[in-house]
Parts: C-alpha cells; sequence; structure tokens
C-alpha cells in the first residue's frame, strides 16, 4: 500500500513503527526515547498519548488490524488508515477523522479515540512533524463529481 511516489515523513515513519512495536507487546523502550528527541518536552506525552489510541482500538475494536513487522516498508491498508486519521487530526478535519476511526474499528468510535489521536497529531504539529491525510474513498468519488 505505501506509495514510491510518496515516501513517508519523519513523523510518519516515527508513527508507524512506534504503532507496528507496541502492537507486538514487547515495545523497545528506546521509543520513548525517540519521542522526546522528536518533540522535545511533549515527547512522553505523545508516546502516552499514542499507547492510549492503541489501547482503545484493542479494546473498542470489532475486527483484528492487519499490521506490517517494523522494519517493512510496506503499509497495510489498516496502517495507511491509521496514518490518514492522525492526518487528519493534524488537519483538524474532525468529520474525515471519525470517518478513519470508525473503519479501523468497525463500529462507533469512542470519544477517547479521537481525543488520543488529536493529541498526538497536534504534539507532532507543534514539533514539524507533518502527517498527510489522503483522500478517503467517499471523497475522492466527491471531487471527481465536481
Amino acid at each position: 500500500m505505501s506509495d514510491p511516489e510518496f515516501p513517508l515523513s519523519h513523523g510518519e515513519r516515527l508513527l508507524i513503527r512506534t504503532v507496528r512495536l507496541l502492537a507486538l507487546t514487547a515495545p523497545c523502550h528506546s521509543l520513548k526515547g525517540l519521542f522526546q528527541h522528536a518533540c522535545g518536552c511533549a515527547g512522553h506525552e505523545a508516546y502516552r498519548g499514542l499507547e492510549v489510541f492503541l489501547q482503545q482500538l484493542g479494546l473498542r475494536g470489532r475486527r483484528r488490524l492487519v499490521l506490517s513487522v517494523p522494519a517493512d516498508p510496506r503499509l497495510t491498508r489498516d496502517e495507511g488508515a491509521i496514518l490518514d486519521a492522525f492526518g487528519c487530526a493534524q488537519a483538524e478535519d474532525f468529520r474525515s477523522l471519525d470517518e478513519r476511526l470508525t473503519g479501523l474499528l468497525g463500529g462507533a468510535p469512542p470519544p477517547s479515540l479521537g481525543a488520543a489521536a488529536c493529541l498526538v497529531a497536534q504534539t507532532f504539529a507543534m514539533n514539524g512533524l507533518l502527517l498527510r491525510a489522503r483522500t478517503s474513498p467517499a471523497e475522492a468519488v466527491l471531487m471527481a463529481a465536481e
């Protein structure tokens, strides 16, 4: 799913690598240090926010997500949707964020899931780590009709 024409930004690589490692439930302890290096004093909160996001996905999700191994340069569809959700959060496009989270969960997302995504995304933004929101299939149809 990873598009070679649009390589992942530093923030996107940090986010997806951390998601993959945390999903293994045996995370690398240097991850917190990477967040602190990238986000300064807010790195710990961003890291904890990502942990909360993944815990909520695990508790509330109605389907099993497909993730790649940490070193794989390719993205699964679910990983792309996770990146999209954080990109929408960073762009403050809350309607699209809710759509992405609903797709990931297979049902209505709890407010805590969106809040965790927003915390991480805004912390990344304040530290120059940009996350891109891709066009959803529904948005692509609407743009093509215009």
